[in-house]
């Protein structure tokens, strides 16, 4: 297992390291790859969550799905199909794929770069609906950022209004404020700027300095004290952790691509755009 397991996942990295096949819900780092799938992937089995094709035992098409059973939901790690090899084979991998999870997840999403045309395809085939466009964007580590005074880290008083803030800037997202605090540890945190009444903004960040991974999960200021550059205070604060308490060189963050001031807020913050997104949505019925 473990062989084939290293297989799929250096045939995962070097595709997804090209525009043309990049898959948003993965990682491009064979390693980093292999990690997740052997541990952290999908609540069923590898053997029941990842369709993969062979031609001359070699791999020529991979298809995955990391399935939460919980809402029966999955995101689509690909398809991945071989240079040469038939568009057809991604609709190949799909049949085997949703045989094998039947019931188990009626709600599938796909989030491909806009250079990906052959997901772009294999998501109209399949009569998906296309949502929101993302960025995807990067910074690198830069000398002599620090820590503003401002910012402290979140403390457990202000736990109650961190929910708060968070629940109602992020309604409908896929981490309440409750989960966010059971995450905290010394790779997750939050950081804040706050008052006597209460937290005026924060920043919710993950990293895995293992895999030289960090990412600004959320972040988000109170309507009431917009303005006064705390978004930018904040997203600097959380570059200086991941980057010099982590030692990650580069963090990631997505973006909504319509929300032109998020966008020019974290280009000061000394984010660069790298990919362009596009979201969709399949739903099975059985």
């Amino acid at each position: 297992m473990q062989k084939f397991l290293e297989a799929i996942s250096t045939f995962i990295a070097l595709a997804n390291q090209r525009a043309e096949h990049h898959v948003g819900y993965c990682g491009d780092e064979q390693e980093e790859i292999l990690h997740t799938i052997s541990h952290e992937f999908s609540d069923l089995p590898v053997g029941e969550s990842i369709a993969v094709k062979h031609e001359n035992d070699a791999i020529i098409g991979v298809l995955g799905a990391d399935v939460d059973l919980g809402d029966g939901t999955a995101e689509l790690w690909g398809p991945f199909v071989k240079e040469g090899q038939p568009a057809e084979l991604a609709l190949e991998l799909w049949e085997d794929l949703t045989t094998r999870l039947g019931d188990k997840v009626h709600t599938y999403y796909g989030f491909y770069n806009q250079q990906n045309t052959l997901a772009r395809d294999f998501m109209n085939r399949l009569g998906a609906c296309k949502g929101s466009s993302h960025l995807i964007m990067h910074a690198f580590k830069q000398k002599g950022v620090r820590i503003n005074s401002r910012v402290d880290e979140l403390s457990p008083e202000r736990h109650a209004s961190f929910i708060k803030l968070h629940d109602e800037a992020f309604p409908d997202t896929y981490m309440s404020g409750l989960d966010i605090l059971k995450r905290l540890d010394h790779e997750h945190k939050v950081f804040t700027v706050e008052s006597e009444a209460g937290i005026k903004g924060y920043v919710y960040v993950a990293g895995r300095p293992n895999h030289n991974e960090g990412t600004i999960e959320f972040i988000a200021v109170d309507p009431a004290e917009r303005h006064q550059g705390i978004g930018t205070t904040l997203t600097k604060a959380a570059l200086a952790f991941l980057h010099d308490e982590l030692g990650i060189q580069t963090v990631s963050m997505t973006v909504d691509a319509g929300h032109d001031q998020a966008i020019r807020l974290y280009g000061r913050a000394g984010f660069e755009v790298v990919h362009r997104m596009e979201h969709y949505t399949v739903r099975v019925t059985y």
